[in-house]
């Protein structure tokens, strides 16, 4: 006798007087006689190049994005270079410029809060070349944050960018992206690292900067 299954009908159950045999081989399988619903949810798993410290490169999985929030972290020229690390002063990060909810959610960089904000998008600038302006040629990086270590010296952090993006514009934005005014000193002037309740991925594109998206 050879056993087989009979395919059922889409959509319709299927009925059937004669007892069907079906033999699996193996251990820790499982066999459902009937199944009603079978509900699948998935969700989209990103892959970043990241560049390794043994040369090329290596993935990274980014299994989560959430523009409604984004980093905005401020460094010295001299700390946003190749390596695609920089170490913040523990006293400059989520310290100030961010709501006193997010501070309680995520200023003390717990392994779960870490989780959290590497799904947030990430702005990384350096420090503005004048008060609320900068050269037309002056570029921030838009990108995602790769690892988080709390160390002694300093919160290291690591991130991967994306693309680069005018930092003149950011400032002309200012306001929307919720650091202050264009015309006076915000936030693009002091060496420190916040997180805003904004889309910033919405307002870039709405002022028709093109940038990368998970």
């Amino acid at each position: 006798m050879i056993n087989k299954v009979t395919p059922s009908i889409p959509h319709k159950e299927q009925h059937e007087s004669k007892m069907t045999t079906v033999n699996i081989s193996g251990d820790g399988n499982t066999l459902m006689a009937r199944v009603d619903t079978v509900n699948n949810e998935y969700g989209p798993v990103y892959v970043i190049n990241v560049p390794s410290s043994k040369g090329g490169f290596i993935q990274e999985r980014v299994e989560a994005f959430n523009p409604d929030f984004y980093n905005l972290i401020v460094v010295g020229d001299e700390d946003l270079n190749e390596t695609n690390h920089f170490l913040l002063d523990k006293t400059r990060v989520i310290t100030e410029s961010t709501s006193q909810e997010l501070k309680n959610a995520y200023a003390a960089l717990t392994p779960e809060a870490i989780a959290i904000i590497k799904t947030f998008p990430t702005i990384i600038a350096t420090e503005n070349h004048s008060y609320g302006k900068t050269d037309d040629d002056h570029m921030a990086v838009y990108g995602m944050l790769t690892d988080i270590k709390v160390q002694d010296n300093g919160i290291k952090v690591y991130y991967q960018g994306l693309n680069p993006v005018p930092q003149q514009k950011l400032n002309e934005l200012a306001a929307e992206l919720g650091f202050g005014k264009a015309s006076s000193f915000n936030e693009l002037n002091r060496v420190h690292w916040a997180i805003k309740k904004v889309n910033m991925v919405e307002v870039l594109r709405e002022a028709g900067i093109k940038i990368f998206s998970l």
